[in-house]
């Protein structure tokens, strides 16, 4: 009889403590054993080594600070619950000071290790709350609750806005030094967009989020699709205008090479503070109105798609000027709730009739990529994440959620961290000769057809529904 157990022998040392573990596992619970084994010792693992060097931590404790005692902890890490204990001390002021928890960044009450909150993060800027807790739960094989990953994302998105924030405090108001970008390109595009979300339990109802994307053309990807072409998204609120334009200028300086940048070419819906988000970059600019937000207003008032896309053309090629006749007209002609419409697209032209004309149509004008980025960049940052489905927000909820879905491709490397394949020999591929017929196969893989029992009835029977006979 096959032995059907396996025999497993570990030895794990910790600074100066070993340990051994031998276990005898079965053969068809090998796979969950061995889950829980390593489960097992990373947990000890773990604790041991905190509390390893909490006491190497006690040597280099200055003389001052007062030692009263130690206290228990317990907190979720990848490899599930840690308990451990640590050294508390009262430092000079008398403020109880705990230099492990310290070390591994836990604050107050915190009971998630630093990369569980990273990865239940990542996954709240995928899905609701209550989703991505399934899904950790499934995870880390604990329970998490929904406020928990809530209290996740305040903390690593607010924690990233806070660095952002400081960054652009120290270069702008320090002088504090930061590296160049290293991108060229003649020519820069720039288009800013504000979308309203809901609030919860907050003084205002509403709250509008700005949204900006710098980039320095397109590229085909498709027969009728494109991809922005060194894209960087910046997305923030509560920041005035002030502090809006900073943010702008301090992320396009770590991205671009600005003293190359001849020309700047922003575009978006005419808000005031849209048209002055670029204004600190000193660079010769031009504004070209949204053309989503132009061939929304004149198809509202035209209500006809062929003649709204005519007047568009026109508009676009040839101003503002060469419409407002055959609008006025229009305008004569219409009665009731078509006339108001008419006459308010036909003030909304003038207003922007400076901002209409595409950029070869314009004096001097020099041949230019088309803009109508914002859109779609405004949704894949925002509104499928935060808007819908009746959903409203605190304000340190949607700071923190803003900052996690900006830097999403650097919290997925932190908090799902993946070591490079080994790389091995390349044997050669053998594949099944698919010539060769499926009766045959068996034919030659089954001794019961040339054995003793070869002239048996039901030997007979298996060898005539083989060959299909």
């Amino acid at each position: 009889m096959t032995k059907r157990n396996v025999k497993i022998s570990i030895t794990i040392k910790v600074s100066e403590q070993q340990e051994e573990y031998e276990r005898e596992i079965e053969i068809r619970e090998l796979e969950e054993s061995v889950r829980e084994l390593t489960e097992e010792i990373g947990q000890k693992v773990m604790k041991r080594g905190i509390e390893t060097v909490d006491e190497h931590i006690r040597i280099e404790i200055p003389k001052e600070w007062q030692n009263v005692g130690t206290e228990k902890r317990t907190m979720i890490s990848t490899a599930g619950w840690i308990r451990y204990r640590r050294h508390i001390y009262r430092d000079e002021q008398g403020v109880r000071r705990k230099p492990v928890d310290e070390l591994l960044g836990l604050e107050r009450y915190e009971r998630c290790s630093r990369q569980v909150e990273q990865m239940g993060a990542y996954l709240a800027s995928e899905s609701n709350y209550r989703e991505a807790a399934e899904r950790m739960s499934w995870l880390l094989r604990t329970m998490v609750s929904h406020s928990g990953i809530q209290r996740m994302v305040w903390n690593v998105g607010n924690q990233i806005a806070d660095d952002r924030d400081a960054e652009r405090e120290a270069v702008f108001s320090q002088g504090a030094r930061i590296e160049p970008g290293e991108i060229e390109s003649k020519i820069l595009y720039g288009e800013s967009d504000g979308v309203w979300l809901h609030l919860q339990g907050e003084q205002k109802k509403s709250v509008e989020v700005r949204v900006a994307t710098m980039y320095t053309g397109k590229e085909k990807v498709g027969k009728q699709r494109s991809k922005l072409k060194n894209k960087r998204s910046v997305v923030a609120v509560g920041l005035n205008s002030q502090a809006w334009q900073e943010e702008l200028l301090k992320t396009a300086y770590q991205t671009y090479h600005l003293d190359q940048v001849e020309r700047l070419v922003t575009g978006g819906d005419g808000n005031s503070w849209v048209k002055r988000s670029y204004r600190r970059f000193g660079i010769p600019q031009e504004y070209v109105l949204d053309r989503f937000h132009l061939a929304r207003a004149a198809r509202s008032a035209l209500r006809n798609h062929a003649h709204s896309r005519a007047m568009l053309e026109t508009i676009r090629t040839q101003g503002y000027a060469a419409v407002e006749q055959s609008l006025q007209i229009r305008i004569e002609q219409a009665d009731g709730n078509q006339q108001t419409q008419l006459v308010d697209f036909s003030n909304y032209l003038r207003h922007y009739q400076d901002n209409l004309l595409d950029l070869e149509c314009r004096p001097n004008g020099q041949k230019a990529g088309n803009l109508g980025a914002i859109e779609g960049n405004v949704d894949k940052l925002v509104v499928r994440r935060m808007k819908g489905r009746g959903r409203s927000w605190k304000l340190r909820g949607i700071r923190g959620m803003l900052a996690i879905c900006q830097a999403r491709p650097q919290l997925r490397q932190m908090a799902f961290q993946k070591k490079p394949e080994k790389v091995t020999e390349n044997y050669p591929l053998r594949r099944q000769s698919l010539s060769v017929e499926y009766a045959e196969k068996i034919q030659k893989s089954m001794p019961v057809f040339s054995g003793p029992h070869q002239s048996r009835p039901w030997v007979q029977s298996l060898r005539r529904y083989v060959h299909n006979r």
